[in-house]
């Protein structure tokens, strides 16, 4: 079993610098957690905190019920992958897989010999005499009573050594983690005839072959080509189902994010902005800087809209045009209480819809720019007021007429979207209108 659990963390530097800034998180058994935001946010600070890599300015961090706040890296448990892969270039990949098998030294259990007991216990009497005729005040009685609790638990228990591990057991670890890696054929390598994400695999093979219970991957996919980049999130995927561990990877990339965690973890400015699967995150943000994070093309935000209600039912006017609200999101603005007034409203790009038709109830914009994704259309369209919005078009769906339209700049259209889509905010706190809880701190 491998729980994390940090509490109230927070990491401040000599400068007085706050990094990171009362950070709560229980992390389960198993669970494949992603710490994803802007650069300096503090999400690699905090993985490094869990390593013990550096030091926590205040609260705890447990692993397994266990609170480590004091303990090394080495005696945690943990493995680490690093951006840059950190492989000695002089050695194998063997080698360089092997090499923390190399530091670690097994406690081994030996039963005493009669010749080692008759030592200890001739010691034993000795102390014994000392401290019997020895005066209460005598500057090495504390000494001699120490080295007689260490005698005694000597004799009543094994002696214990340490023993480095048989290269037998080195050679099975490495090539099974090799074998599950698909690296298998490069063991004889050094690193510079490898290709980044070869080396990538390395590292990784690295820090699995320690068996640690809890693996830590902070942005290893970073220095990769995008190609690369993709063929490794899916080793990644393949991976977590093969090893028994609890990942935390940090990573500025919300695609990676998405697809690789049960959970994320949203980050700005050392604050946990919100928690949840990547659907959650999705379909609620809990405000305007989560909900314009995740998705691509960004969520479009309309920030001079209207909230009002009409004979029990909510709409949104933009730019003089009138949308409904969606059913359930009215129904939560009835819990939440909220009052007509000026919202923030933002619609996803993919969520819209274009046409060239002119409609009372739809947007009017120009197109600027096309931007040809192959089996899509990006357009960034220019409204009335100066402002764009993105819209994603599927190519299939497009009428030839609406073809020429999305792709030469100038062009009139419209774009609609149903009121299931529409995400409400509030303009003062940027707080999401439609969470289950209004007002949504984490």
């Amino acid at each position: 079993m491998s729980t994390i659990k940090l509490t109230n963390v927070k990491k401040v530097y000599d400068n007085k610098v706050v990094a990171v800034h009362d950070f709560n998180l229980d992390i389960q058994d198993k669970e494949f957690i992603v710490f994803v935001g802007p650069s300096g946010c503090g999400k690699s600070t905090t993985l490094r905190m869990i390593a013990g890599l550096e030091e926590i300015s205040g609260g705890t961090v447990e692993i397994d019920g266990r609170v480590v706040n004091d303990l090394p890296p080495k005696d945690r448990n943990i493995a680490m992958v690093f951006q840059n892969y950190a492989l000695y270039p002089h050695l194998s990949v063997f080698d360089n897989i092997a090499f923390p098998l190399t530091l670690i030294k097994q406690e081994v259990h030996v039963p005493w010999t009669e010749k080692e007991l008759l030592k200890l216990n001739e010691k034993r009497e000795k102390l014994l005499k000392k401290i019997e005729s020895a005066k209460e005040n005598h500057p090495e009685l504390p000494t001699w009573k120490r080295l007689l609790k260490e005698t005694e638990d000597k004799i009543n228990g094994d002696n214990v050594t340490y023993v480095k591990m048989s290269h037998e057991e080195i050679y099975q670890r490495v090539t099974s983690v090799a074998e599950t890696l698909g690296i298998t054929e490069y063991l004889a390598r050094k690193p510079r005839a490898l290709s980044g994400g070869q080396r990538q695999r390395v590292a990784i093979g690295r820090a699995m072959v320690r068996d640690s219970k809890v693996l830590l991957m902070d942005e290893p996919l970073s220095n990769l080509d995008a190609k690369l980049r993709n063929q490794m999130r899916a080793e990644i995927i393949l991976l977590r189902q093969k090893i028994d561990a609890t990942f935390i990877y940090v990573t500025h990339d919300q695609t990676e994010a998405m697809t690789l965690g049960d959970r994320i973890v949203i980050m700005k400015d050392g604050y946990i902005q919100q928690v949840g699967t990547p659907q959650q995150l999705f379909d609620s943000p809990a405000n305007l800087f989560v909900a314009g994070f995740i998705g691509a093309p960004q969520m479009n935000f309309f920030n001079e809209a209207k909230l009002i209600k009409v004979n029990g039912k909510h709409y949104v006017e933009i730019k003089d045009s009138l949308f409904p609200v969606g059913t359930n999101s009215s129904k939560l603005l009835d819990i939440n209480q909220v009052n007509e007034g000026q919202v923030v409203v933002g619609v996803r790009p993919e969520h819209m819809s274009f046409s060239i038709i002119p409609n009372k109830n739809a947007l009017k914009c120009k197109l600027v720019v096309s931007e040809m994704m192959g089996s899509e259309l990006h357009l960034h369209l220019g409204l009335e007021d100066g402002s764009q919005i993105v819209c994603r078009v599927q190519t299939v769906n497009l009428t030839e007429e609406e073809r020429r339209a999305a792709t030469v700049p100038g062009s009139e259209c419209y774009i609609t979207f149903e009121g299931k889509v529409i995400h409400l905010f509030d303009k003062d706190t940027s707080t999401s209108l439609l969470h289950p809880e209004y007002e949504y701190k984490y």
